[in-house]
């Protein structure tokens, strides 16, 4: 237990609580607590918390929270809290949760949960929540989960659910459904799912979902379903289907080149 300039090392079982312009290093089965211009460094089974100005770095089976100004730094089966001002970046096993000003970096079996002014990039077996003014990268096997504001872009074998002002970007075997004021770009192997506003564009092997005022773009192998207010337009191995005020646009072979052929359906069928 220290105040004022304090510095504090500690061994096995150890406990550490700090004041002012505080550096706090423990090492077995620790427990950390410190308090303005906060430094704290734990070794294995560690738990911290740290006030304002904080750092905090930990190593096996962490837990660590912060506050003001926190940065925040973990290693094997960690687990993160932060408040304002944050930065999170986490190693293996890791779950990171943040509040205003956030920025989130995990690792390998990582789980994020973000808030206000968050940008979370996630590696392998990812999962990713985030809220206002979000912005989502994730890795293999990544799930992610955005809402206002929300930008999500993902790698392989990928799921992404969107809400609000959304814009998705995926990569091989991607999953994507959007909310309002939606945008979906894909890759290979993609399943799309659109509502309001929505603007779908897919890759190869893609499946297509509209729904109002969707417009549906798609590539090779693609199946295109349209909903109210839907244009679709479609390549090679197509197949298109229509719903209300739905423009089909499709390409045929007339013998010497391709031409587009616009096919518009009303209540007798295609026009």
């Amino acid at each position: 237990t220290a105040q004022d300039s304090s510095s504090l090392t500690a061994g096995y079982g150890s406990t550490e609580t700090a004041g002012y312009d505080s550096t706090l290093i423990a090492g077995y089965g620790s427990t950390l607590t410190a308090q303005h211009n906060s430094t704290l460094t734990a070794g294995y089974g560690s738990t911290e918390t740290a006030g304002q100005d904080s750092s905090l770095i930990a190593g096996y089976g962490s837990s660590l929270t912060s506050g003001i100004r926190s940065f925040l730094t973990a290693g094997y089966g960690s687990t993160l809290i932060s408040g304002l001002r944050s930065v999170l970046t986490a190693g293996y096993g890791s779950s990171l949760t943040s509040g205003m000003h956030s920025t989130l970096t995990a690792g390998y079996g990582s789980n994020q949960i973000a808030s206000y002014q968050s940008s979370l990039i996630a590696g392998p077996d990812s999962t990713q929540i985030a809220g206002h003014k979000s912005m989502l990268i994730a890795g293999k096997d990544s799930s992610q989960t955005a809402g206002y504001r929300s930008t999500l872009i993902a790698g392989a074998g990928s799921v992404q659910t969107a809400g609000d002002r959304s814009k998705l970007i995926a990569g091989k075997d991607s999953t994507q459904i959007a909310g309002d004021r939606s945008k979906l770009l894909a890759g290979s192997n993609s399943h799309l799912t659109a509502g309001d506003r929505s603007k779908l564009t897919a890759g190869d092997d893609c499946t297509l979902m509209g729904g109002d005022k969707s417009v549906l773009t798609a590539g090779k192998n693609s199946i295109l379903v349209g909903g109210a207010r839907s244009k679709l337009i479609g390549s090679l191995g197509s197949t298109l289907t229509g719903g209300e005020n739905a423009t089909l646009i499709f390409r045929c072979w007339n013998g010497k080149r391709f031409k587009n052929v616009v096919a518009h359906t009303g209540r007798d069928g295609v026009e």
